[in-house]
């Protein structure tokens, strides 16, 4: 009797390159890139048009940032850790539709802090900040440890917040911080020990403000910098062309760090330690430079801009049945974008075709 035949083994087809767009079996197919700045009318547009919103989006940031430097005292946490959880916090909160979150903010505060442990390579647990952040709360009552049953739901509802979080930065982990640029900047002029830390609890407080993002870390730094020799009655000389900066932008940075000493004082490091006729009469004199510097063409304001569509709506919008790839490269983001654009539905095998050609390096058949 015959021995049954073994059938040969099929091999599997070979896996396409992990940079192809997949576009064949997906209804919706949005590409995201991430925007680590934006500018104030893209700012602008993301808010509701609620006259109380912004009061109480403040009101948050403030009591997140404040309760993030407590938590990261008490978890040792690097400074440069605590500051990007402060500017993911800003963007979950900017980005996405949260409600109920000015009465529970600590838990998105938790999220945004947990990513940032992630991304800037300091490790902690969910649950050891959501510890720290109860005994915190909760003075009289005896602490807890990471593995209490009471951290069950909150420990749930973060790692959910933690996806959000990321989706909302498009997965985009490259760490950008004042402090080492501030460092060094207050070695080049000579400051001494005294002005130095001024200006680095004024950088700390910068970050309880929306100008790290729209504002890059050596401009944030110089804003410092130039905010705590003024504060003391003095003035710098600083070569802005020589370092890449602009007057007008590290001006606007100091507007926002004298609108948030001279209205929020007490939620600040710096703020409770001068009169709030300083911050007035300092605010003043600013105007009047920035009014110079525009030369009487006034370039701050664009409200005819055109605000492109950010995850905000993007992730609303796709549902559960679209798939969103992020990026980081902006040419790659345009050539892939030109493919997916009103594509009809019939032309979806074609899209794929030319997508795997372009990365192959094969010229698409015609």
């Amino acid at each position: 009797m015959a021995s049954p035949r073994l059938s040969t083994p099929v091999s599997p087809p070979p896996a396409l390159h992990p940079s192809t767009v997949e576009t064949y079996n997906f209804a919706n197919t949005f590409i995201q890139r991430a925007r680590p700045y934006l500018t104030s009318s893209q700012i602008d547009g993301l808010r509701p048009r609620e006259t109380t919103y912004e009061s109480g989006e403040i009101s948050v940031r403030l009591s997140a940032c404040s309760w993030m430097l407590q938590v990261g005292r008490v978890l040792l946490l690097p400074i440069r850790t605590i500051t990007t959880g402060m500017v993911m916090f800003h963007r979950l909160v900017l980005f996405n539709n949260l409600p109920g979150l000015e009465h529970n903010w600590t838990e998105a505060a938790a999220a945004a802090l947990f990513s940032a442990c992630k991304i800037e390579d300091t490790l902690k647990k969910s649950r050891e900040i959501l510890a720290v952040s109860y005994n915190i709360r909760h003075p009289q009552s005896n602490p807890i440890n990471h593995d209490n049953l009471l951290l069950d739901d909150s420990h749930k509802r973060v790692l959910g917040m933690e996806r959000m979080i990321l989706e909302t930065a498009s997965f985009d982990f490259r760490s950008r911080h004042a402090q080492p640029f501030l460092i060094k900047l207050c070695r080049k002029f000579q400051m001494t020990t005294e002005l130095a830390h001024r200006a680095w609890n004024i950088s700390i407080d910068a970050y309880r403000t929306l100008a790290p993002m729209q504002a890059t870390p050596h401009v944030v730094a110089l804003a410092s910098i130039v905010l705590a020799t003024r504060l003391e009655g003095k003035d710098i000389d600083i070569p802005y062309h020589e370092l890449e900066a602009k007057r007008d932008d590290v001006l606007s940075v100091v507007d926002d760090l004298l609108e948030l000493y001279t209205y929020y004082s007490p939620q600040t490091l710096v703020g409770p330690q001068f009169d709030n006729n300083v911050y007035l009469n300092i605010r003043i004199d600013l105007n009047q430079e920035r009014k110079q510097l525009a030369n009487g063409h006034s370039h701050a304001n664009h409200k005819n801009t055109k605000v492109p569509k950010l995850v905000s709506t993007i992730i609303q919008d796709r549902g559960t049945s679209g798939a969103i790839r992020f990026m980081i490269d902006p040419e790659r983001e345009k050539r892939e974008s030109s493919l997916l654009e009103g594509a009809p539905d019939g032309a979806m095998g074609r899209m794929k075709e030319v997508m795997v050609s372009m990365v192959n390096g094969v010229s698409p058949p015609p």
